[in-house]
């Protein structure tokens, strides 16, 4: 049965959450719009900005981005390539596999960014109504709907690197680059740690909460 039947809904609670919660993503769309318009941007393009400015150097490729944004690597590319002819983002090879190309942003385009960090406040703002109790158990629960979304496939969601199995924290204390992924392998300065990584695996399978205090390869 569908969630839009209304007979089926009367009987099926997860049919009326579900309900519920594509309502808020049809919100969400119309609120990122008017959002992204003020910079004369489309949603895309500012999400696509923003997964630039906010995720690793090394792991903002053409294929990640389009994992982020759910979506094919040509309309990707196509995505990216907007963005460059519009003079806010460059690409450059990769250092470490010259056959992966990374996106980085120009002076302008992290001006725009700058003016897009209060992207989403409208939706904070109204869930800043909900009762405080109510709004952490709404977290926990949203989490561990997050986590399992993820783990079916229908979703990509990056984290910093604390919280995530991978990571292990001052493996070289006071050095340049005291953390260390084992993921990756690879050595990290305190300021990669706390950019968003596509691969973050929480600790505990449980700790899906953790998708929800952060913002959503070739």
């Amino acid at each position: 049965m569908s969630i839009y039947d209304t007979q089926h809904r009367r009987e099926s609670p997860s049919a009326r959450v579900g309900m519920a919660i594509l309502r808020m993503s049809q919100a969400v769309k119309r609120l990122s719009l008017a959002e992204a318009e003020g910079e004369g941007l489309t949603p895309v393009q500012a999400q696509t900005l923003l997964f630039v400015r906010h995720t690793k150097s090394f792991l903002t490729s053409i294929g990640r981005l389009a994992a982020a944004l759910s979506t094919t690597h040509v309309t990707a590319v196509g995505v990216a390539d907007g963005l460059i002819r519009r003079g806010l983002l460059t690409k450059e090879p990769s250092p470490y596999d010259k056959r992966v190309t990374l996106l980085r942003l120009t002076p302008d385009g992290e001006r725009i960014c700058q003016n897009l960090d209060r992207f989403g406040h409208t939706l904070e703002k109204a869930l800043g109504q909900v009762d405080e109790a109510d709004l952490a158990a709404l977290e926990q629960q949203l989490g561990a709907l997050v986590w399992s979304l993820r783990a079916a496939g229908a979703l990509q969601v990056a984290e910093p690197c604390r919280g995530c199995i991978h990571f292990r924290e001052n493996a070289v204390p006071e050095s340049a680059e005291p953390h260390h992924c084992q993921l990756i392998q690879r050595f990290l300065t305190e300021e990669d740690s706390r950019l968003d990584c596509p691969d973050h695996t929480p600790a505990s399978s449980s700790d899906g909460v953790a998708y929800s205090n952060g913002h959503a390869t070739d």
